[in-house]
């Protein structure tokens, strides 16, 4: 790889779940290989965003992201640095002196080529190569292959796709939607509605007149509507109140009737009511206290009576407090006395039970401390670790003894069967496959220039039959001159026998026939030159196309002359000598594979049999090791042995114990040593108990006959003393309450008494406020003086509905009813005013409708406001008519300059970038599609020729088709790289969906490709992985963030790269 840029060491600060990661890569083909989720999506965003900056969809949330790259460029080396945090973005370029440089060294490295060109061409994952489906869907095969020939313009046919639709929104031939159309139409039509207005004066002067008697009878309805209608609201009102005079009439008279009671009270008989049920419950209450106060002076006296417990009472209070503190203490005593002599017959029978020469006196005084304990125990510890390792060692040397006879089988074996393969060189085997594929290809290389070469004779006798004939000669000015000579004489006829006026008419009628007439020569004239001016650069084009193709067809003879000789070359050195046919390469294809499969078999024999024989040296020396740890481990645990008998004896214990024994005896001796005192010291507190005790009963039943409660056993006193003592408290208690009550219910009977009075003062005042000297009477008023407001009101409420009826008092309400001539002819001119009153209004609705419209129909005229919109509208819909068509035109031309730019870049760049891309999908499809091109005509619309003809892209299956973007991609990176400078091509996982012949010719095209420009691909596939190891890549392997730790623990140290990475390449 020469030029251009390269990646050479890759170090990550911290990006996705790499910390402190390195990598390096070398020229030519790279892949990196690791399950899912081990990085390789984040490691190719890495290295996206080194180059052209993070996405935000990677920025941190906390912490500084980023790393730097070691670069070669055609400017020397260079090392990139760019960190990113949640604020700050930084990047540096630095040079090997060490010396900053500015940011545009790495525009430079890169060849100026912009973020989305590289993502989309250079750095492409699976995701972007199916893509093409979707391109291929929306805007056809051809400018999605167009848009990748362009280097990364995949908007081209969006834009193309977008002008297309908006002008088909503007405007349609024939349609009617389209907004342009819509408003040309609307411009016709409001056209047509001024041709049809014109001058009606007959029908203003008849309007006029008409509108006129109208006003007349509309004044005169009016007044007559008027007058109908207050003479019907007077006397609807008057019929309305004509119930509620008889109602007043009858309440009146009745209300004359009643007694004057203005001045009752008011709610008097619920006040009585309240007053007398009040003073029934205070002097009922005034006599339950009574009562209650007697009963509590009663109970007072009685319990205030004196008791012989009185006296004694403190020296009976401190006894039995004495008593109930050590009374538990008094209840355990025969328990702990039985339970005492108890635990000392047990230990007296454990004590017998050990074995030991030894009574309690002789236990005690044995040495059983923490010291002697701790020394039994470090030798018995010790005694059986070394029992351990002896168990251990003489395992390891049973496993070594058995290691070492499997291995030595194994040898057996793997002689075996290097033996029964033949002796040959695997490197020679693979030499011969790479000088085959390279003998299949060059064989495709010959047949596509034959095609071409055929093509391009074709092409050439095409361009050489096509004769395109002169344009005739420029139109002649002499009619012209004749024209202009008579009219001339015509006017000066004119002007000399008519007079100046008819001369100047006669002058202006022969300009307006010349003048069109020149106009027309002179456009002949223009049209003349433009044609000829076409023809000759059509002609030179034509001449610069037949060399063209001469030169190309001169060029294919040149290389099929070179592809025949380095096909001889290919064949000699996968040793078929003259033998390039289809069968031949097959077989020998076929014979290689078997050779290489042998010649790798007999490697892998050799590297296994050197691993088991290191393995079986390894595995004696282990043996030995094991028999010699044995040897000591035994000589250990005899002398441990040894020790352990002597210290038994020293401390008076049976020496034939063992190790685990001894230290049970020690264990069981001690705790008993441990109980016997533990019992010794319970004894003489249980005396100290004992004593206490009886001084404290003794005195309690000395005091308890003192105040006559009798004898018994000691808790019977005690608890009749309690219960004597507590009855004493209890009766001074309920004696003290009783007297506060006392108190209480007298000064209650003093407040019911005051109640009491009150209210018999108040029934009294109620009484004489209603006039009345007793209950019944007071009753009777109150019933009168309820009927008495009832009326009262109702007259009023009466008077009121008959004033807001008719708005008059009530005794003019009467007169007017009487002056109607009564309730009968009143009712009756009514009902004659209620069917007047809708007939006028009526025929005054319409007579106001009449005059609206003949007041509205001659403003119209008056002010023609509708000609004036009508133009106004006019002008409008021109305007807009004429913004349309402009943004038209410019959509149109727009479209027309892509596709002109489209088709020069078709014929004067897309011919290299085709034939790139028709080798390349001839080799990634076996030869099935031989070539790619486009076809003469005016579609211009690429063609695929197969074994099966030609068809078009969109013939061709998904998968066919994602080859045929990838043939394109490639072909336009090696161009990329022939005129501009290689570029790293980074891929991941595109080869997934290819089958196993066409991943090999992939892979032998990224193999080629890598000659050039540095290769790095990401897979997750083992088989890929095999695959990208025939081609000599170096493969590197990623190892997941969950497994990097015990990858690092359980691999050699030589093994693992940092951060997860297994170099396995060559």
């Amino acid at each position: 790889m020469s030029g251009g840029l390269r990646i050479d060491v890759v170090r990550v600060h911290g990006f996705g779940h790499f910390t402190d990661y390195s990598l390096e890569l070398r020229p030519g083909l790279n892949l990196l290989y690791g399950p899912n989720e081990a990085g390789k999506s984040t490691l190719l965003a890495f290295l996206r965003g080194m180059l052209f900056g993070f996405d935000k969809q990677y920025e941190p949330e906390t912490g500084t992201w980023g790393g730097e790259l070691c670069v070669s460029s055609a400017a020397g080396p260079l090392v990139v640095r760019r960190t990113m945090g949640r604020r700050s973005k930084s990047l540096s370029v630095v040079s090997p002196e060490g010396k900053e440089l500015s940011a545009s060294a790495l525009d430079e490295a890169r060849a100026h080529v912009s973020r989305e060109l590289f993502h989309e061409v250079f750095a492409f994952s699976l995701d972007e190569l199916s893509s093409f489906e979707r391109l291929s869907k929306e805007d056809g095969v051809s400018r999605a292959l167009f848009a990748a020939g362009l280097r990364g313009a995949r908007r081209l046919p969006e834009v193309e796709k977008l002008l297309e639709a908006r002008t088909t929104e503007l405007f349609k031939k024939g349609g009617r939607k389209p907004r342009l159309n819509d408003v040309l139409l609307q411009l016709e039509e409001v056209r047509g509605q001024l041709d049809a207005l014109k001058d009606r004066p007959a029908r203003y002067l008849a309007e006029r007149e008409r509108l006129s008697s109208l006003r007349h009878e509309l004044e005169e309805t009016h007044a007559r509507l008027e007058q109908t209608h207050r003479e019907l609201k007077r006397l609807s009102r008057l019929e309305e109140a004509l119930g509620d005079l008889g109602t007043l009439a009858r309440l009146q008279v009745e209300l004359a009737s009643l007694p004057p009671l203005a001045t009752f009270p008011r709610d008097g008989v619920v006040r009585l009511e309240e007053l007398l049920q009040r003073r029934k419950e205070a002097h009922g209450a005034l006599a339950r206290v009574a009562a209650l106060r007697g009963s509590a002076e009663r109970e007072v006296e009685r319990l205030s009576e004196a008791s012989a417990l009185h006296e004694r009472e403190e020296v009976l209070r401190a006894v039995l407090g004495a008593f109930i503190a050590r009374a538990e203490l008094l209840r355990t005593l025969p328990g702990r006395r039985v339970a005492l002599d108890a635990r000392r017959e047990e230990v007296t029978r454990a004590l017998d039970g050990l074995g030991l020469e030894v009574d309690e006196e002789g236990l005690l005084a044995l040495e059983l401390g923490a010291a002697a304990r701790g020394q039994l125990e470090s030798l018995v510890n010790r005694l059986a670790r070394a029992e351990s390792e002896q168990r251990e060692a003489n395992g390891a040397l049973e496993r070594a003894r058995a290691a070492h006879e499997r291995i030595v089988s194994t040898l057996s074996r793997l002689q075996a069967e290097r033996e029964r393969l033949p002796e040959i060189s695997a490197a020679e085997v693979r030499q011969r496959q790479v000088a085959l594929g390279r003998a299949k290809l060059l064989r495709m290389e010959r047949e596509q220039v034959l095609t071409q070469r055929t093509e391009s004779q074709q092409r050439l006798q095409s361009l050489r039959e096509q004769a395109e004939p002169p344009p005739g000669p420029a139109p002649t000015s002499t009619l012209m001159a004749v024209a202009v000579l008579v009219a001339v004489a015509c006017v000066v006829g004119m002007a000399l026998s008519a007079g100046l006026m008819p001369g100047l008419l006669a002058l202006l009628g022969a300009l307006v026939l010349v003048v069109p007439l020149v106009l027309l020569h002179r456009s002949a004239v223009r049209s003349h030159q433009r044609e000829a001016e076409a023809h000759a650069a059509r002609q030179r084009l034509h001449a610069r196309e037949l060399a063209r193709v001469q030169s190309a067809l001169d060029g294919l003879m040149g290389r099929r002359a070179a592809v025949e000789r380095e096909l001889a070359t290919a064949l000699g050195e996968a040793g078929l000598p003259g033998d390039d046919s289809v069968a031949g390469l097959a077989g020998m294809d076929v014979a290689l594979a078997e050779a290489l499969r042998q010649a790798e078999r007999v490697e892998h024999l050799v590297h296994e049999r050197a691993a088991r024989e290191a393995e079986r040296d390894g595995v004696m020396q282990e043996a030995q090791e094991a028999e010699l740890a044995s040897r000591r481990a035994d000589m250990l645990v005899r002398t441990l042995r040894g020790d352990l008998s002597l210290l038994l004896d020293a401390r008076g214990l049976p020496a034939n114990l063992s190790a685990q024994g001894a230290l049970g005896l020690w264990r069981e001796a001690a705790e008993l040593r441990r109980r016997l005192a533990d019992l010794n010291a319970d004894a003489r507190a249980l005396s100290e108990d004992e004593s206490g005790c009886a001084a404290v009963v003794s005195r309690l039943l000395s005091e308890a006959r003192a105040v006559g409660l009798g004898e018994g056993p000691a808790e019977s006193v005690a608890d009749r003393v309690a219960l004597a003592l507590e009855a004493r408290k209890a009766r001074e208690a309920e004696a003290r309450t009783q007297r506060a009550r006392v108190e209480e219910l007298r000064a209650e009977e003093a407040r019911l008494l005051r109640l009491y009075e009150a209210e018999a003062q108040a029934v009294a005042a109620l009484l004489t406020q209603g006039g009345g000297d007793s209950e019944e009477s007071f009753r009777l008023r109150a019933r009168q003086a309820e009927r008495f407001e009832e009326l009262t009101r109702q007259v009023g409420a009466l008077g009121s509905r008959v004033e807001a009826a008719t708005g008059l008092p009530e005794a003019r309400v009467r007169e007017s009813v009487l002056g109607e001539g009564g309730e009968e002819r009143l009712r009756e001119r009514l009902g004659q005013s209620r069917i007047q009153e809708p007939a006028l209004d009526a025929r005054l609705k319409q007579l106001h409708t009449e005059l609206g419209a003949a007041e509205n129909q001659l403003q119209q005229w008056e002010g023609d406001a509708r000609l004036a919109e009508l133009r106004i509208q006019e002008e409008r819909l021109r305007a807009e008519a004429a913004e349309l068509a402009t943004r038209y035109t410019k959509d149109t031309l727009a479209l027309a300059l892509l596709s002109r730019a489209r088709r020069r870049f078709e014929e004067e760049q897309q011919p290299r970038v085709i034939q790139l891309a028709s080798e390349h999908f001839a080799a990634l499809t076996h030869g099935r599609y031989r070539r790619v091109f486009l076809p003469a005509g005016g579609s211009r619309e690429l063609r695929v020729s197969g074994l099966k003809g030609e068809r078009g892209p969109e013939q061709l299956s998904r998968g066919t088709r994602e080859q045929l973007y990838l043939a394109f991609r490639l072909a336009v990176i090696q161009d990329f790289g022939e005129t501009r400078g290689a570029l790293p091509l980074i891929v991941d996982d595109i080869l997934v969906n290819f089958d196993l012949a066409r991943t090999h010719g992939t892979l032998e095209l990224l193999a080629r490709l890598s000659e050039r420009h540095q290769v790095i691909a990401f897979t997750c596939h083992p088989w890929l992985r095999e695959l990208f190891e025939e081609k000599g890549a170096r493969v590197v392997e990623l190892v997941p963030a969950r497994t990097e730790a015990a990858s690092a623990r359980n691999d050699a140290p030589g093994g693992t790269a940092s951060g997860g990475l297994r170099v396995a390449g060559r």
